[in-house]
């Protein structure tokens, strides 16, 4: 079975289901879009304190599934998912994108996060420990210290595990790491990695420029708190002045307009940021993907962003469903301007 899934083939897939791990909250997926996307997107493992696992049954599940895939079929749970794409596969059983979310607690209350209505149970679940599971998988080679890590949650900083882990994959040269991070708290682990230039990234989304929008936003008033640690993380790069990186998701009706995005991006500079990102609101995009007018318009503000910024002095990046937007309409942006 394994032959025929390492021969090029071109089908419908995406690159979770082909290649990803994901240590969620409630198990083991292939995919980190779960809580957003798709249709009945079960765990394909629980995740138990059992120290026998070997994870064969993930590899097993995963090869079965691709060889539906590889037949035309469209996976129950990757549905209506806005990252399949058709392309040639080839599945080599490596894991190359490794997401950690194991606890759901957050310090902020985003109104576009899918927790935003019931805070207060998710922040009642408890962490689902996986420090064990981490070093087999390094141990047995199952992940390489080139696979792609994304530690998120909730909040990674609130995940007890958290400098646990993060001290495992400084042990091993595990650098090809992206946090995401509310910013509220400060991380003196977080910063010695940006020291000694050991992060891919560490992400945070103000999405605003002043207090009352990020009020409006993060339900929380922590607007000077995360900017002023936004700051102390940038000066603390080390030669690679790209590791923090500041995000702002567009909110149609919320902070969709020039006026907004430009107090942002002057509030980055202000925090010696050197690296600003450009996003959309997730829901939104899976909702209006298909709306030629409206991802124009989304083109419009994205393209203002990437001006002012390089007016600014300043580099600039896509996100998650700005990609996928480019990507599906890469001919609709090139003629944007």
């Amino acid at each position: 079975m394994l032959d025929i899934l390492k021969r090029k083939q071109e089908y419908i897939s995406c690159e979770w289901l082909e290649y990803g791990m994901h240590f969620a909250v409630n198990g083991l997926y292939y995919c980190d879009k779960y809580a957003h996307h798709g249709g009945n997107n079960e765990p394909v493992s629980s995740l138990k304190n059992d120290s026998t696992y070997d994870f064969k049954d993930f590899s097993l599940k995963r090869k079965k599934d691709i060889q539906k895939v590889r037949k035309g079929r469209i996976l129950d749970r990757c549905k209506d998912c806005y990252l399949l794409k058709k392309s040639n596969w080839c599945n080599d059983n490596k894991i190359k994108h490794l997401a950690i979310s194991t606890n759901l607690s957050c310090n902020s209350n985003c109104i576009y996060c899918f927790s935003h209505l019931n805070k207060k149970f998710f922040n009642s679940l408890k962490d689902i420990p996986i420090y064990y599971y981490l070093k087999k998988c390094i141990e047995k080679k199952i992940i390489n210290s080139d696979c792609e890590i994304q530690f998120g949650g909730g909040e990674p900083l609130l995940n007890k595990e958290f400098e646990l882990i993060m001290k495992l994959f400084k042990n091993n040269n595990f650098y090809n790491i992206s946090l995401y991070s509310s910013g509220i708290k400060y991380s003196p682990i977080i910063e010695e990695f940006l020291k000694n230039d050991m992060l891919k990234s560490i992400i945070i989304s103000p999405d605003a420029g002043n207090r009352d929008l990020y009020k409006k936003i993060k339900s929380v008033d922590k607007f000077e708190a995360v900017w002023q640690n936004i700051k102390k993380y940038a000066i603390a790069q080390g030669k690679n002045k790209s590791q923090v990186k500041v995000k702002y998701i567009i909110i149609p009706g919320i902070n969709d307009n020039i006026k907004n995005i430009e107090e942002f991006i002057e509030q980055a500079k202000s925090c010696s940021v050197n690296y600003v990102l450009i996003d959309v609101e997730k829901e939104w995009y899976k909702n209006n993907y298909k709306s030629e007018q409206k991802v124009r318009q989304l083109f419009k503000l994205v393209r203002y962003f990437e001006k002012y910024t390089e007016k600014s002095c300043l580099n600039w990046g896509h996100n998650s469903s700005v990609c996928c937007a480019i990507e599906d309409y890469h001919s609709l942006y090139d003629d944007t301007f």
